[in-house]
């Protein structure tokens, strides 16, 4: 759903404004331009409509360098003295909330006509992994969380694999507080027998939820998860679903790198301190190609540690935050119901979408 932001002194127009619930578009209205830097991060809008007097327009071109598929709506005498020449700048005659109401519908129309079924275009196959090159980063209460609300908002066919081999649970069989099988080492065994062996090796809960994939029992098991069958696996589950989200361990090896390789986007957790930073500066891929993979820098601050600063993180690791994730005090916290009982993996549905309508729904 399109998600517009309107900055307006004008009474009338606010006061009327925010009565006014159109279709197929979220409705953002401010009456203190002194805000505006923190609603465009807060919010990420599709439109701005600007009815005041900006001091200058320096923030709305570092959202648009940022977002470039967002357009900022000017009232003419507001737009004249910045002399701009970018054409994402559209300015317009706004003098009523008539006017108002008159460009909203617009955008309205256009959202209906242009967005298909769930507001969100589906696009198959593609493989989002999550990775840390440390343990205790809510990796895999990340990983739930996006096939989660993937499956919420697209109401399309997700599955969730981990590959967090071990000889003990997996992080997310404990969080689930379920049994370890079906997992993996079924398909491990009699992959040959393609879908079936898939199937049997699924834990899948009912046609509304995703669909889980657990590792094997053993570690043992690992070892016989070559190249080969995680191949054959992608490809296979690439025919049934639309997304697939991959929960990494904090590991390095050549079978996590294919997988890295083979995903569209590859999503990398640290904790917001020094120590981390300091990895993320040294960490190294093994095939240089890596290298340019989409690569999404994620902080997460799960534990309430003081954090260091954004700025200070990328200086020291040398890589870009696109987002950040804030500890949730214990009365915000929710946790997720799955096969009807309550597991142990917080609900981080603010966090999750966002991150979802800023990376892979936009």
């Amino acid at each position: 759903m399109k998600i517009i932001l309107l900055i307006s002194k004008n009474r009338e127009i606010t006061d009327s404004i925010t009565k006014y619930k159109p279709q197929n578009i979220d409705l953002v209205v401010i009456k203190n331009e002194q805000y505006l830097r923190y609603y465009l991060e807060e919010y990420l809008p599709d439109f701005v409509i600007i009815d005041v007097d900006l001091e200058n327009n320096e923030v709305l071109d570092e959202y648009l360098n940022k977002n470039p598929n967002a357009n900022i709506i000017f009232n003419n005498k507001n737009l004249k003295k910045y002399n701009s020449t970018n054409p994402k700048y559209i300015n317009l005659n706004i003098q009523s909330e008539n006017n108002i109401f008159e460009i909203i519908n617009i955008i309205s129309k256009i959202e209906k006509e242009a967005i298909p079924k769930n507001n969100y275009k589906v696009i198959n196959q593609q493989i989002i992994s999550i990775y840390s090159l440390k343990g205790g980063t809510g990796k895999t209460t990340i990983a739930f969380n996006i096939a989660y609300y993937l499956k919420k908002l697209l109401n399309t066919k997700i599955l969730l694999i981990d590959l967090n081999f071990s000889n003990t649970f997996s992080d997310l069989t404990l969080f689930l507080n379920t049994n370890q099988i079906p997992n993996l080492n079924y398909y491990i065994e009699n992959y040959k027998d393609g879908e079936s062996a898939l199937q049997k090796s699924l834990l899948i809960n009912n046609p509304t939820d995703f669909d889980i994939l657990l590792p094997p029992l053993s570690i043992d098991s690992f070892n016989k998860f070559n190249l080969t069958l995680l191949n054959s696996l992608i490809d296979l589950v690439k025919t049934y679903y639309n997304f697939i989200i991959i929960d990494l361990p904090n590991n390095s090896s050549d079978l996590i790198n294919e997988v890295i390789n083979l995903s569209n986007l590859l999503f990398i957790i640290s904790l917001p301190d020094k120590n981390n930073a300091l990895k993320l500066a040294r960490y190294k891929f093994k095939d240089e190609h890596l290298k340019i993979q989409n690569k999404i820098n994620i902080i997460n601050n799960p534990y309430n540690n003081l954090p260091i600063k954004k700025s200070e993180f990328e200086k020291i690791s040398n890589h870009l935050i696109s987002f950040e994730i804030p500890y949730y005090k214990d009365v915000n916290k929710r946790f997720f119901n799955f096969f009807n009982i309550q597991t142990a993996i917080l609900d981080m549905e603010y966090e999750a979408t966002n991150l979802l309508n800023k990376h892979i729904l936009k």
